[in-house]
C-alpha cells in the first residue's frame, strides 16, 4: 500500500543551520570589538594567574592543577546563566551520545525487584540479547562485584561504558545456575517516541526528548498507528509533557510535518551567525485531522518551539498547564583538548514573534495535570507500557481526557499571522 506520509522535513529550509552546527568556526570568525574601558588590562589578566599559584600552593589539601584550572573555567561560564557550562571531556562524549540518541552498553533495561537487580526489557540485537539474556533474568554481579551489598546505581552504571570495551556480568535465569557472560558494549539506541492509538481512531505519541532522530521516529509511529486505525485516523494526541527538550532542529521538522507553509521557528542572537530562520515546505502529514498537543510545566526549550509553532499556525489546540519558558538558544563549541563549551548564543521565537523565555506557552484548553477530578473520560487507555523515560498511560489523566474531548469535538480555529 502507498505510503500517505510523505518526508517533507528532508528538504527543510533552515537559513544558517550550517553556521549553527559548525558554532566554534562561525563565531571565531565575527570582527572582535575594538578595546573599550570594559576591557581588561594585562595586570587584570595576571590576577588571574596569582590566585591560581597562591591556590595550589597554599591550599590546606594539595589539589591537580588540571582540577583547579576545570574549576575555574566552570565557574565562569556557570555565573553567566542556568543553561551555559562547560563540558570537560567525558561530559561532551555525554551530551553528544545524547543528541544522537545513544549509549554505550549491553542492551538492557533494569528495574528493582525486592532489592534485586531484574532485566525489565532488552533491547533486540543488543550484545544482552544476542548472549541469550532475557526479560526476568536477574543480574547477580557486574565486572567481578557481586550486586548484593553494593549501591545498586553503582551496579547499573557499571554496565555502561565506552564502545567495543568489555564487561562480565553474572546472570541467573529462574530455575537455572548463575552464568558469567563476557559481552562487548555496543551504541544502543535511546528511543524517544512511543505510540498507542486510542478507542481504535485516535493517535497517541508521547515524545520524551528531542535528539537527531526523533523526527524520523515520529513519522515512523505515526505511520504505525495509522496503519492500525481501520477507518483513518480521526485525531493526534501529541505529548510534550516533561519533555525538556533537546535538539532544535528535531522540533522544527516535526512541526513543519503539520505545517504547510511559513516560518516555524527564528533565533536572534549577538552576531549574524546566531541568525536562524526554519520555514516549512508544502505537505501535511495529516491533512484534515485535529491535532492536540499536550504540555506542563517540564514542557521546556524544544518542547516549546514544537507547541508555539503549532500554535501560532492554528494547526493545534494546546493542552495543559503553561510550559517552563526556556527561550534561549545553546551552542557547542568544540574545544581542542576535547572539550567544549555549551553556551547560550540567541534566544528563540515563534512564528508570530513571541518569545519563550520565561513566559513559556499559554494552553488554549488549561488543565492542571495534577488534577484529579477531571479523568480520561470514555476514552479507552491500551495495556501497553512504554518502558523507562516515558509517561505510562493512565485512565485517570486529566490532561489526556481533556485533549481526547477537543479532538472529539474540536472546531476549526483562526490562524494569527505567522509570518
Amino acid at each position: 500500500m502507498k505510503r500517505t506520509i510523505r518526508r517533507k522535513h528532508d528538504t527543510l529550509r533552515c537559513t544558517g543551520l550550517v553556521l549553527m552546527l559548525t558554532a566554534g568556526a562561525a563565531f571565531a570568525t565575527e570582527s572582535v570589538p575594538e578595546p573599550g574601558p570594559d576591557n581588561l588590562t594585562l595586570d587584570e589578566l595576571r590576577t588571574f594567574t596569582d590566585v591560581f599559584n597562591l591556590v595550589r600552593r597554599n591550599y590546606v589539601d594539595p589539589i591537580p592543577e588540571r582540577d583547579l584550572l576545570d574549576s575555574a573555567l566552570r565557574g565562569m561560564v556557570a555565573s553567566l546563566d542556568a543553561h551555559s557550562t562547560y563540558l570537560g571531556p567525558e561530559a561532551f562524549q555525554d551530551h553528544d551520545d545524547t543528541s544522537h540518541g545513544r549509549y554505550g552498553g549491553i542492551g538492557v533495561q533494569l528495574r528493582v525487584d525486592e532489592a534485586r537487580l531484574v532485566v525489565d526489557q532488552v533491547h533486540p540485537n543488543g550484545p544482552a540479547w544476542m548472549a541469550g539474556v532475557r526479560q526476568g533474568d536477574w543480574v547477580l554481579a557486574v565486572g567481578g562485584e557481586p550486586v548484593r551489598g553494593r549501591p545498586l546505581n553503582q551496579s547499573m552504571d557499571a554496565l555502561l561504558g565506552e564502545p567495543d570495551s568489555q564487561v562480565t556480568v553474572r546472570f541467573r535465569t529462574a530455575k537455572l545456575p548463575p552464568r558469567d557472560l563476557v559481552l562487548t558494549r555496543q551504541y544502543i539506541p535511546l528511543p524517544s517516541v512511543q505510540g498507542a492509538l486510542l478507542d481504535g481512531d485516535l493517535a497517541y505519541l508521547q515524545i520524551n526528548q528531542f535528539h537527531l532522530e526523533t523526527a524520523a521516529e515520529f513519522e515512523n509511529m505515526l505511520d504505525e498507528l495509522r496503519a492500525q486505525a481501520p477507518t483513518g485516523l480521526r485525531g493526534i494526541a501529541l505529548d510534550l509533557r516533561d519533555n525538556r527538550g533537546g535538539v532544535i532542529r528535531s522540533a522544527a521538522e516535526i512541526a513543519d510535518g503539520f505545517i504547510e507553509s511559513g516560518l516555524v521557528v527564528y533565533t536572534r542572537g549577538r552576531y549574524p551567525a546566531s541568525h536562524l530562520e526554519y520555514h516549512a515546505e508544502p505537505g501535511d502529514w495529516a491533512p484534515g485531522v485535529p491535532l492536540a498537543v499536550l504540555v506542563n510545566r517540564g514542557s521546556a526549550s524544544a518542547s516549546e518551539i514544537l507547541a508555539g509553532a503549532l500554535q501560532d499556525h492554528g494547526r493545534a489546540t494546546i493542552v495543559g498547564d503553561r510550559t517552563y519558558g526556556k527561550g534561549t538558544v545553546q551552542s557547542i563549541l568544540r574545544l581542542r583538548n576535547g572539550s567544549a563549551l555549551k553556551l547560550t548564543t540567541a534566544r528563540y521565537f515563534t512564528p508570530s514573534g513571541r518569545s519563550i523565555d520565561r513566559d513559556g506557552i499559554t494552553p488554549d484548553e488549561r488543565v492542571d495535570d495534577r488534577s484529579t477530578t477531571e479523568g480520561a473520560g470514555n476514552v479507552a487507555v491500551p495495556d501497553v507500557r512504554f518502558g523507562a523515560g516515558f509517561r505510562e498511560l493512565d485512565a485517570a489523566d486529566a490532561t489526556l481526557g481533556r485533549a481526547v474531548r477537543v479532538l472529539r469535538g474540536r472546531t476549526t480555529r483562526v490562524a494569527p499571522d505567522a509570518g
